[in-house]
């Protein structure tokens, strides 16, 4: 019989694992619509974005993603800086965006067959 602090070990491990495997999902999602801003400049999709982006970077560092959480947290930063007050990103500030966009693709966790 286990104890209630092994259980929730193994329910932490297992949304480890869930959260890992759906990173390359959120991640696809985040490059779409980064592309659907920078050719549109659609300011509800800079919203969606910036809304994912956050979210992305709370819940990657809340499960142990610190990578991820950071440079999750970096983009959010830029794309908060970028457009306030509801205007599009400039052209230097979307290269910048899109180079964060690239690193945090770099700090999503190899795959790994065996997690």
């Amino acid at each position: 019989m286990s104890t209630p602090q092994e259980d929730f070990q193994k329910f932490l491990d297992q949304q480890r694992a869930d959260y890992r495997r759906a990173l390359p999902e959120k991640m696809a999602h985040i490059r779409a619509l980064w592309t659907a801003v920078a050719g549109d400049d659609d300011m509800a999709l800079l919203t969606d974005l910036e809304r994912l982006v956050h979210t992305l970077a709370g819940t990657a560092g809340t499960l142990g993603f610190r990578e991820v959480g950071a440079a999750a947290r970096a983009l959010e930063l830029l794309l908060e800086q970028a457009a306030p007050a509801g205007q599009v990103p400039l052209p230097p500030q979307r290269a910048e965006i899109a180079l964060a966009v690239d690193a945090l693709q770099a700090s999503l966790p190899a795959d790994d067959p065996l997690s």
